[in-house]
């Protein structure tokens, strides 16, 4: 192959990572502002919401251990092309009428999304081994772009007077698409090279990997960092509104609790990157998460934006951190996708009791209160799990 054919198509395997990354978190962020909307003409109660929520969720943890298998028959990318159409499709389903393509269109987003969540860390390590720290943020910070202008811009969408909330939830769709074009212009490699990463070795996740506890303390972190986003995602905005914002007011707030993602979703991959083991900021995002939604517990008003914006660079470093742990708590590319199907098939079980157990509770109790504690709680476990996930080696040994 020729140093600028070379070229060419490295360039794609990089917008590839960029626009599956922006695919993978935008679907989900666009619900949580969106659900006054939908709600009210569908005529759903907080707990179908939480089932809603949870649907995703679900689908990651059940279908992410069978990923790395199908992979390994098909080829990663090829198996990332065949995921982003199902989630474009998804995605247009969904805004049909009716509670049941709601509730279809999510499910065929939760499964595309979760071979998303497995593939990609495997994908970086093959592709770029010595750029990992780096290309994780740039997958971690086009997720989190996207999710976060996904949350502010869908309610003004909504609220138009040309549009409504199927266009606000559909219009996502178009970045999964795009990883759909720039897939199929990497068809000529894919076919000639589909079965490399994968040749030779059983990517099903090993005896050895579930009873090491390193792995589980992995998945745990996995687990409980997952389970507070999407709490949020699906009850922040409704939080927000509680406390007396309007609903435009708590989409942008929503908005700008993301924001506080962004630059330590770049930056936590390249200093965890920088050093043997990531016990210290480990520690320090569980607290992160814990010091900001004392925050939200406790004021109201414009005090409570800068603990948003803690929460967000919580949400920020334990994602990326999660990421990482991937590959430096691993070996090679399958083992990372392994560790990666076994901690997102359990971790999203874990978190998809959030939505909607959380849900149930404030429809119960009538208050956000007692919720908002047990995710105070969660930010301490978390801190305490980064601690021992941090220690600088590998699951294999």
């Amino acid at each position: 192959m020729s140093k600028r054919k070379e070229r060419y198509y490295i360039s794609l395997i990089l917008l590839v990572i960029v626009f599956i990354g922006a695919s993978l978190r935008s679907p989900i962020s666009s619900v949580g502002p969106l659900v006054p909307f939908f709600s009210e003409e569908l005529h759903l109660s907080n707990t179908t919401i939480g089932f809603l929520n949870t649907f995703p969720l679900l689908a990651f943890g059940l279908f992410s251990p069978f990923i790395p298998k199908i992979a390994r028959k098909y080829g990663m990318e090829i198996t990332l092309l065949i995921a982003m159409v199902f989630l474009t499709a998804g995605m247009l389903l969904r805004g049909m009428d009716g509670t049941f393509m709601l509730f279809f269109g999510t499910a065929i987003i939760g499964l595309s999304i979760a071979v998303g969540n497995v593939l990609a860390p495997g994908l970086i390590k093959a592709t770029f081994p010595f750029k990992m720290g780096l290309m994780t943020g740039i997958y971690s910070f086009s997720m989190n772009i996207v999710s976060a202008l996904a949350a502010g811009i869908s309610v003004n969408i909504a609220t138009s007077p040309d549009y409504d909330w199927r266009i606000a939830l559909g219009m996502w769709g178009v970045f999964p698409l795009i990883a759909v074009v720039i897939l199929i212009l990497r068809m000529p490699i894919l076919l000639d090279e589909r079965k490399k990463v994968f040749k030779k070795i059983d990517a099903s996740p090993t005896g050895t990997l579930w009873r090491s506890p390193l792995a589980w303390t992995v998945t745990l972190y996995m687990g409980l960092q997952s389970l507070i986003p999407y709490t949020l995602f699906a009850w922040l905005p409704a939080i927000l509104i509680d406390k007396g914002f309007g609903e435009n007011e708590a989409g942008w707030l929503m908005t700008i609790y993301q924001l506080g993602l962004l630059p330590t979703t770049f930056l936590a991959p390249l200093i965890a990157y920088r050093y043997a083991g990531q016990r210290e900021i480990g520690v320090v995002s569980g607290m992160l998460w814990a010091v900001g939604l004392i925050g939200i517990l406790i004021l109201s008003g414009s005090w409570i934006i800068p603990f948003l914006i803690i929460t967000g660079i919580g949400a920020g470093t334990t994602f990326s951190l999660a990421m990482m742990f991937f590959v430096l708590r691993t070996n090679t590319a399958v083992q990372s996708a392994q560790l990666s199907g076994m901690a997102q098939s359990v971790g999203y079980i874990v978190a998809a009791g959030g939505p909607l157990f959380l849900g149930m509770m404030s429809e119960y109790m009538g208050s956000w209160n007692l919720p908002l504690i047990i995710l105070i709680i969660v930010g301490f476990i978390i801190a305490v799990l980064g601690y021992f996930a941090g220690k600088n080696q590998t699951v294999s040994e």
